[in-house]
């Protein structure tokens, strides 16, 4: 073997330049000929001695010889890259095994000389490239006007974000080192730079809004779902670092407590069974119920004869948006945020849910909505709960403030006492409201003496409650059905929470705006495979969580596996891990094939 280098012209810019090719001679009827091997590339930068030693060093690991030389780093890297594209390429799938007609082919290996190498995922790497197919995801990509590999590269990106969550950079060296998925897509990200994969994402986010369309379609037209109902909701995460080139990171309310941070805000709407249908990415500081009308308003026209259910809860359920609903022919069941207005209970009860969540109708004149008034034991328990450790924590500050008073550095003076009191109601707002606290100054007004405190019993049983108000503008259903319809926007609280725990939404890296914007829609479009995996599984009966599929798919792996013969050739059998139990009862669900890439061997 050696490497020849060529010169070419660039058919687009008509400008030459050197390729490089590793060749090596044959013989043949009409005399010797030189025979390419393997393509590369124009990027090598080395010296004719050293592309000799590269050469020889490729040609030492394809025969699985000893080396006696002791090759440099950068030949050693090489050669090893390029040995097993070269194996790859020269590997021939193993004659299809038939029940009629099958014929045995024997080896004799030496036994001392069997290993295995280069293992690599590709479990859940094949089950999700096929839902990508089945969702027509590659299609629609290249309806969009992206080249064969640029589909390759976002196929990765997203399955990556759903297997192995990371940033670009740990997408890359997954995918370098762990994954099979190059086989399954048959790409060399070897070949690849980084940057594609931040290309990809701007690339991605530019085709956002068709994208969307086409997988909310595609999930209605597979799973005969209709959106007669569409949930609501709001979450955010935070950026690290300052974000100044993000002009939607803005500091507000942190959902996980991350005050020190900028923050972007993440606006799913999703159907009954949480398939994605609009997402929309927002600043840090927005006000939930002001983005209601846009995000409904984008999903429907005036003429649509059919307008689903909106489900939301009382953050976003303002008397405005309650309005506006109503005024545009929405349905909609929510959650109050106030009592409801004076009415007579009826004596019906339903009991609804696991908790047995007892629901009546409250019956207001002259009101165009039904109230229900819904008593929940697992909330009462909860709120009891709560409400101790907030109690006892509370007591437990103003304790150890008045004790303070009597100690020799103790906190003594009375403007400072009223201070520190202060922030501990401030602190404990969420029960501070339940006590009549009191600093008792002395005779001269300088100090404080006594700090005194008293629980307000009625206020403290209000706090809480197992009790809470659902209302609605479906005044044919009854309490039972609306109890139910609002019961669904557990489903897009448990997206949230799977794309924050599961899909390493939280917290994001990137400082400019169009690169977040595509980390936050990479993640969506994860989280819509595996929610139709999810729901496909539920279907037949598996209620397995995307973490367990995960694992028991993982065990699937792509493995090489070299031997000597006893004609002193070099053996190599590329094959990938038999399907178990689990395995097959994920496959059969899915009505996916177990057999993941056909098995190669190359004899050298």
């Amino acid at each position: 073997m050696f490497i020849r280098k060529t010169r070419k012209k660039d058919p687009a810019t008509q400008k030459d330049y050197f390729a490089y090719q590793l060749v090596e001679s044959i013989r043949t009827e009409k005399g010797p000929r030189q025979q390419i091997l393997l393509n590369l590339g124009s990027n090598l930068e080395l010296d004719q001695k050293e592309l000799k030693l590269l050469a020889n060093r490729i040609e030492e690991i394809a025969a699985g010889q000893q080396t006696l030389l002791a090759y440099s780093e950068k030949i050693e890297s090489l050669a090893q890259r390029y040995a097993t594209r070269l194996i790859r390429n020269l590997s021939k799938p193993l004659p299809e095994q038939k029940e009629t007609a099958s014929v045995p082919e024997y080896t004799a290996l030496d036994l001392n000389t069997i290993s295995h190498e280069e293992a690599r995922t590709v479990g859940t790497e094949h089950l999700l490239l096929e839902t990508a197919k089945q969702l027509k995801i590659p299609e629609k990509l290249k309806e969009c006007k992206l080249s064969d590999k640029q589909v390759k590269i976002a196929l990765a990106s997203i399955i990556a974000r759903a297997a192995f969550p990371a940033s670009e950079r740990g997408t890359y060296l997954w995918l370098l080192s762990q994954s099979g998925l190059g086989e399954l897509l048959e790409i060399d990200f070897q070949s690849i730079p980084l940057n594609r994969f931040y290309e990809i994402s701007d690339i991605l986010l530019k085709h956002k809004k068709e994208l969307e369309t086409h997988i909310a379609q595609r999930q209605r037209q597979l799973h005969g779902v209709s959106d007669t109902i569409i949930l609501y909701d709001l979450t955010n995460t935070y950026l690290e670092g300052r974000a100044e080139k993000n002009p939607k990171g803005k500091f507000g309310v942190s959902k996980e407590k991350r005050k020190d941070c900028p923050l972007v805000t993440l606006g799913l709407v999703l159907n009954q069974k949480g398939f994605l249908t609009r997402s929309e990415f927002l600043e840090g500081n927005v006000s939930e119920p002001k983005t209601l009308q846009s995000a409904i308003s984008a999903l429907h026209s005036s003429e649509d004869l059919f307008k689903p259910t909106i489900a939301m809860d009382a953050g976003i359920a303002t008397e405005e948006n309650l309005q506006w609903l109503s005024e545009n022919g929405y349905g909609y069941v929510v959650s109050s945020r106030k009592k409801a207005p004076p009415g007579n209970l009826s004596k019906e009860v339903h009991s609804v849910g696991k908790d047995f969540v007892k629901v009546k109708e409250l019956f207001i004149e002259g009101r165009k909505e039904k109230w229900l008034h819904c008593e929940s034991p697992a909330k009462e328990r909860k709120a009891s709960s709560m409400k101790a450790a907030f109690q006892q924590r509370f007591e437990a500050d103003l304790k150890r403030a008045s004790a303070a008073l009597s100690k020799p550095r103790g906190t003594k003076k009375l403007e400072k006492v009223l201070e520190r009191v202060g922030r501990i109601k401030e602190k404990h707002r969420s029960i501070s409201s339940c006590y009549c606290v009191e600093v008792i100054p002395t005779e001269d007004g300088q100090k404080a003496k006594e700090i005194r405190w008293e629980l307000l019993e009625e206020k403290f049983e209000e706090k809480l409650t197992g009790t809470y108000y659902l209302r609605s503008n479906l005044l044919e259903k009854n309490g039972k059905e609306l109890w139910e319809l609002y019961n669904t926007m557990h489903v897009v609280e448990t997206a949230f929470r799977f794309m924050k725990s599961n899909l390493g939404m939280r917290p994001v890296y990137h400082q400019k705006e169009k690169r977040v914007d595509g980390h936050l829609w990479i993640t969506i479009l994860a989280y819509s495979l595996i929610q139709n995996v999810l729901y496909l599984l539920n279907a037949k009966g598996i209620n397995h969580s995307w973490k367990t599929i995960h694992t028991y798919l993982n065990s699937r792996v792509r493995v090489t596996t070299t031997a000597r013969t006893q004609e002193q050739k070099q053996l190599y059998l590329r094959s990938t891990t038999k399907a178990e139990g689990n395995h097959l009862q994920i496959y059969q669900a899915l009505e996916l094939s177990p057999e993941i890439l056909k098995a190669k061997k190359a004899l050298l």
